[in-house]
């Protein structure tokens, strides 16, 4: 898994996700341990940013998520509407802001240690 953390992309979407998916939450923090140091805040905050979309397709990875997306199903399935879209939605749109969030967190770190 070191290889895939040297590429930005790879390091904030396929890390998180595959730690999030193999070894839920709390666990899927240890696989911090293949990133730099340098690179471990804003593998976290993608990390933890993951665990309430993935809960949608997979609700094993964060039971304790699992009544947030309970609640939003309840009210699509009133609504007579797929819960299917909804569940790769907001899995795809996680996969997303797990990259942005890992990019910025990224450099607002690297920004406060030169100081």
């Amino acid at each position: 898994l070191r290889f895939a953390t040297k590429y930005t992309i790879t390091r904030y979407t396929i890390i998180p996700v595959l730690a999030v998916l193999f070894l839920g939450n709390p666990m899927c923090y240890t696989f911090g341990r293949f990133v730099e140091e340098k690179y471990k805040p804003a593998y976290y905050d993608a990390t933890v940013s993951f665990l309430h979309p993935v809960t949608g397709l997979f609700p094993h990875a964060n039971g304790g998520e699992l009544f947030v997306y309970m609640g939003i199903a309840t009210g699509i399935t009133n609504l007579k509407l797929p819960l299917g879209d909804l569940a790769v939605r907001y899995f795809i749109v996680g996969v997303i802001v797990i990259l942005i969030r890992g990019i910025i967190t990224e450099k607002i770190y690297a920004f406060l240690t030169k100081k």
